[in-house]
């Protein structure tokens, strides 16, 4: 595949996969969710599921085609959540047509709060939001009824959905011997043989993680699923850490591919989704421009070899007896 060819996308802005009523114009005439303003900070318009496809495909590439690392056998009932334009939902179902899936956009509900029936997976990824996610880590283990989980719903997110519609979005527990999934991005800047202390790009991560932080958003909390998730009572807990080329700088194969979508992503989606959040953070229009405009240099430059990390994290409830 030629890399220059992931820049030519083919959707239309159409906004037929979005409610138009639930959105609004925003930063750079971006489209952004409009049922909580607070709660979901990315724009949900055709450019945004562009780059979410290219998120989807490269971490497909970075996992062998897997669609979940964890073994589950014979799913009967999964849960994805933050599904995104919903085509992992989709390939899951056509490789387990028995399952019946549920799917949560983060953009339109405070999704994530525990599982379904036997043989459950619970799926995750690319959360990166406000989340307490040890507490719904706990209420994925935990028989937790429906109505405590919406007693807590404040608490968890500022808001809550209508009672009414709380059973279809808000259950329980994993069954004993479900397991639950997240797949996740640690984005500490990090160089092949060296470090990347002192570039344009650490600068601008660091800068990135340090607003977010002032918005109750830790972006670097995937490094500590695995302890929390072993802290609520999950067994066989397993990580795997996989590196993620931020161009494609790598000889190997799968890895030169996977940094080819990671500098698509890059350039043409994450760069403008994380403008608002310098702005609100205090950077001038022009000093953002300015600075995006020297990490895509730096990066496109394949000598720099930056990458982050993959962070797949998964755990068994322990089976009944």
């Amino acid at each position: 595949m030629d890399p220059a060819a992931l820049f030519d996308s083919p959707r239309e802005v159409t906004n037929s996969s979005i409610s138009d009523p639930a959105s609004q114009v925003g930063v750079g005439g971006r489209m952004y969710q409009a049922y909580r303003e607070d709660t979901y900070y990315l724009p949900n318009d055709a450019d945004e599921q562009d780059r979410l496809d290219f998120q989807h495909e490269m971490t497909a590439v970075l996992l062998d085609k897997r669609l979940a690392v964890a073994p589950v056998q014979s799913p009967k009932h999964v849960l994805d959540v933050a599904t995104g334009t919903g085509i992992w939902a989709l390939d899951y179902a056509t490789e387990n047509p028995r399952e019946r899936g549920h799917r949560h956009r983060p953009e339109s509900d405070p999704a994530g709060h525990g599982g379904y029936g036997a043989q459950l997976q619970v799926h995750s990824r690319g959360l990166g939001r406000p989340l307490d996610l040890r507490t719904i880590m706990r209420h994925a283990y935990e028989n937790c009824p429906c109505q405590t989980v919406i007693s807590e719903c404040d608490k968890l997110f500022s808001f809550c959905l209508p009672e009414e519609n709380a059973p279809l979005i808000i259950t329980r527990a994993v069954n004993p011997g479900g397991w639950i999934e997240y797949v996740d991005q640690s984005v500490e800047p990090m160089r092949h043989g060296g470090t990347a202390e002192g570039s344009v790009w650490h600068r601008y991560v660091t800068t990135f993680l340090k607003t977010m932080r002032q918005f109750g958003r830790d972006l670097q909390c995937p490094r500590k699923y695995k302890q929390w998730l072993e802290e609520v009572g999950f067994v066989n807990v397993q990580e795997e850490l996989i590196p993620i080329p931020m161009s494609p700088w790598p000889s190997n194969p799968k890895l030169k591919l996977a940094g080819s979508y990671a500098l698509v992503k890059t350039r043409t989606g994450d760069l403008q989704v994380a403008k608002p959040i310098f702005l609100r953070g205090g950077m001038s229009d022009l000093e953002y421009e300015e600075l995006a405009n020297n990490v895509k240099l730096e990066i496109s430059d394949r000598n720099n070899q930056f990458y982050i990390l993959l962070v797949v994290v998964y755990g068994q409830k322990p089976p009944a007896g």
